[in-house]
Order: structure tokens, then sequence, then C-alpha cells
């Protein structure tokens, strides 16, 4: 057994479900920093979770392929945590609230800036820690 069912002593059913409701849990918890960093500041708030989540998934890889992550602990942090962080419909909102009035400027700053920025931290992640 490994990650959360075996450290609860739950295997089979119990340890599904058990991972199932603190991946929920986590997302909930990433939804929350995702709307508090949103509201405080839409553009920049936006792209700072979903880098933030993005090298979150990356470091869940990196743990999980050198074995230091179990299989529910890497579903509860990159699916449930990042994966609320990296929620792009937040980010297609903002996008798209700013394409009438400045397209490129909107792409530039909003949508490919902290796209490219994701990637290559991403990158130099795998390739330090890799």
């Amino acid at each position: 057994m490994s990650g959360l069912s075996g450290v609860a002593g739950l295997g089979g059913a119990s340890g599904t479900v058990l991972t199932v409701l603190v991946t929920l849990l986590a997302g909930g918890l990433g939804a929350v920093v995702r709307a508090a960093a949103v509201e405080r500041a839409p553009r920049a708030g936006t792209a700072l979770v979903n880098v933030a989540g993005t090298l979150l998934l990356a470091l869940v890889l990196l743990a999980r392929g050198r074995g230091t992550l179990g299989d529910a602990a890497a579903v509860v942090l990159g699916v449930g945590l990042s994966g609320s962080l990296t929620t792009f419909s937040g980010w297609m909102a903002v996008v798209a609230d700013g394409l009438g009035l400045r397209p490129v400027r909107t792409v530039l700053l909003d949508l490919l800036l902290p796209l490219l920025t994701a990637v290559a931290l991403t990158v130099m992640v795998f390739a330090i820690l890799a």
C-alpha cells in the first residue's frame, strides 16, 4: 500500500474513498487560494496561481517518478490541489475581458507570458531536479 491508504491503514475501497475525499478537500483548498489571489489582483493573481499550479504538478510528477510520493498522494496533490489552481476557465475569463479593448496586450501579457513562464519554469524544474 502506498500513499494515503497506507498511512491511514486502509486498503481497497476504504482507501479509494479516503483518497477521493482528500482530493476533493485539496481541490477546495486550491479553489479558495485561487479565488483569493484572483479577487485581489485579477490578471496577476490568475497568472500566479496558474504558474504555481503548473510548478506544483511538475514537482509531484518528479517526486512520483522517484518513488518519494505514493500514488494516492500524487492524485491528491496533482489532481486536487494543482488542478484547482490551474483552472484555465478563470484565465480565459480574464483574457476575454481584455480582448475587445486591447487584444494584442491581452494575448501577450495575460495569456502567452504566464503560459511561457510556466513552461520555462517547469522545464527548469525537470532539468535541475530530474
